[in-house]
């Protein structure tokens, strides 16, 4: 066996084979027949373009309140594997409580994070809120408009202690924004803007190992995920959010204009006002009182008059 040859291999594997980054999805609520978008089970190759499929058919039903896009230059499968869980204990927490999760190991290409984001601003009216790694998380709000947050972290160092200190930070980073969005609903997306090489893998090790290979395979492949439920409503007596699948803006304005119309006759505004409408009454009572004396008196003054 000549080991120059191989030695040449494991140099030009890297170099001139594939590329690919890691795709993370996950929703607080449930999207039907997402993992029908992409090829299954993840260990396989996925193209860009079918995950981007994927991924607009989660955005077009407009079900969560926030969409959380981060951006980990250099980030690899082998960063999410099940055995670098303790790397990431809040991203596995939220993961757990997710009704919707997709996790692919390699995607062939990196993904347009900027249409993304133009997508699910225009098909959900969202606003973006933009972090850098170094920013201070944004001020808490308030009002119900959606909104998408952009996080770009910086590029992870080589393998070692400090690659491992840059994803507890990003790790720490997941859990501060999502603590900041006031409302249960969101969804998240983590993936790298830089593809790295992947070597060529037996499938006779993928299917033998795959937890060895998959991100957080005991997680993105629990068995209980086969039937697709939405966890909350069923585990935690949540009601399930108002999809907005009427799309016509004066069908909404006429809904809303009739939510907001007044009927004096309504006895349910009656009884929500009772004290407001005993205190006008007693307020027209009284000046009807006033009124009635002041025109006795005047009466009786005219009388008064005459008999003398």
């Amino acid at each position: 066996m000549d080991f120059r040859l191989i030695a040449l291999a494991l140099f030009v594997l890297p170099v001139f084979g594939l590329r690919a980054v890691p795709v993370i999805f996950g929703s607080h609520t449930l999207v039907p027949g997402l993992r029908e978008e992409v090829k299954y089970p993840y260990i396989q190759y996925q193209g860009p373009q079918n995950v981007t499929n994927m991924l607009k058919k989660a955005i077009t039903e407009c079900s969560s309140d926030a969409y959380l896009i981060i951006n980990i230059p250099g980030l690899e499968n082998i960063d999410m594997l099940d055995r670098k869980q303790s790397l990431w204990p809040n991203l596995v927490k939220y993961m757990h409580m997710s009704s919707t999760l997709v996790g692919m190991p390699w995607v062939e290409g990196t993904l347009d994070l900027s249409f993304l984001e133009a997508y699910i601003t225009r098909t959900c009216s969202a606003e973006t809120i933009s972090l850098a790694e170094e920013d201070d998380v944004f001020a808490e709000y308030v009002d119900t408009r959606k909104r998408i947050i952009r996080v770009e972290m910086n590029p992870l160092p080589p393998p070692g202690t400090e690659r491992d200190a840059a994803i507890r930070a990003a790790d720490e980073l997941i859990d501060k924004v999502l603590k900041r969005i006031p409302s249960p609903y969101y969804s998240f997306l983590i993936t790298s803007s830089v593809t790295s090489p992947t070597h060529p893998i037996p499938e006779v090790a993928l299917e033998n190992s795959p937890q060895g290979f998959e991100l957080f395979y005991s997680i993105v492949n629990d068995p209980r995920r086969d039937e697709e439920v939405e966890r909350h409503v069923r585990l935690k007596g949540l009601s399930a959010p108002q999809w907005n699948e009427d799309k016509d803006p004066m069908a909404l304005y006429l809904e809303r204009r009739k939510k907001d119309q007044i009927h004096l006759f309504d006895y349910e505004l009656w009884s929500q006002n009772e004290r407001l409408v005993s205190t006008i009454a007693v307020m027209i009572l009284s000046l009807f009182a006033v009124k009635t004396l002041g025109v006795a008196k005047r009466l009786f003054g005219r009388k008064k008059v005459k008999s003398s």
